[in-house]
């Protein structure tokens, strides 16, 4: 099993670095996409070869993604909005708010909804990290049993 371990301050850190040293005529330039806070270390285990694949996504007041899972491990920045999320290993399925500038991870096959349950469009700039090939990377599911109240 490889092991990826994602370290988003020192990552946003050396790129703002790279940009604040670039002179006027650099052959290099780098923009940050994206820069949110992760709550909690993580570390992503692959098992096998994939791709990377990142994807800004808008979701629009009321929209959702409906239950689902990734076939792969997922770190998402939310960059405009709060996103709430609906996770299927809390017993009591409680909605957890994300707001701008805030990040969270999803475990490959772990089964979560999430929404735009506010009043302005909620952007989200997602990596997959270690996608197959050929595969969409995200897979409808049923909702858990006691989530059966969030609709």
């Amino acid at each position: 099993m490889r092991k990826l371990k994602v370290v988003v301050p020192v990552a946003a850190a050396l790129v703002a670095a790279g940009v604040a040293s670039a002179s006027a005529n650099a052959p290099i330039t780098a923009q940050a996409l994206a820069a949110a806070k992760i709550a909690h270390p993580l570390s992503i285990r692959t098992s096998k070869p994939g791709n990377v694949v990142f994807v800004q996504v808008k979701v629009m007041p009321g929209g959702d993604f409906g239950w689902h899972f990734h076939r792969s491990p997922v770190v998402a920045a939310v960059t405009a909005g709060t996103l709430t999320l609906y996770d299927s290993s809390d017993p009591k399925c409680t909605p957890q708010r994300i707001a701008a500038g805030n990040a969270f991870t999803e475990a490959a096959n772990h089964v979560h909804l999430a929404r735009n349950e506010g009043t302005t469009p909620v952007r989200v700039m997602v990596a997959y990290l270690g996608a197959p090939s050929g595969q969409k990377p995200d897979v409808p599911a049923k909702a858990p049993a006691q989530c059966a109240s969030v609709k």
